[in-house]
């Protein structure tokens, strides 16, 4: 899994980001959705929720799941001069029933 983070929201003391597989890309030929990390920085540590799909983690072992966070947490932490400590809750859930709920307007989107 070759991945690409997209940093959708960040806060003083928070980031969201979306996750990518540039090895696999869908119909429109961009890379593929595998989940989100949400992240929430402390003084001693980041804590967050790692979620990914369903059919992504299906394909992952727990050594796997193991390595994906730390490689990701790792490569945060370091960019944001934060102590390498974490501790990130593990989800995975089907697409089928994703629902963004929002009272955003298509105008303010854009």
């Amino acid at each position: 899994m070759n991945l690409k983070l997209k940093r959708l929201v960040r806060t003083p003391y928070s980031e969201q980001y979306a996750l990518f597989d540039l090895d696999h890309l869908d119909a429109a030929q961009e890379p593929t959705s595998v989940g989100k990390l949400d992240l929430h920085f402390a003084a001693e540590g980041i804590y967050g929720t790692l979620l990914l799909w369903y059919d992504v983690a299906a394909r992952l072992t727990a050594a796997q799941r193991r390595s994906l966070a730390e490689t990701l947490l790792s490569e945060i932490s370091q960019t944001m001069g934060m102590p390498e400590s974490y501790a990130v809750e593990f989800f995975t859930a089907n697409l089928t029933d994703y629902e963004l709920l929002h009272n955003i307007s298509e105008e303010e989107e854009g």
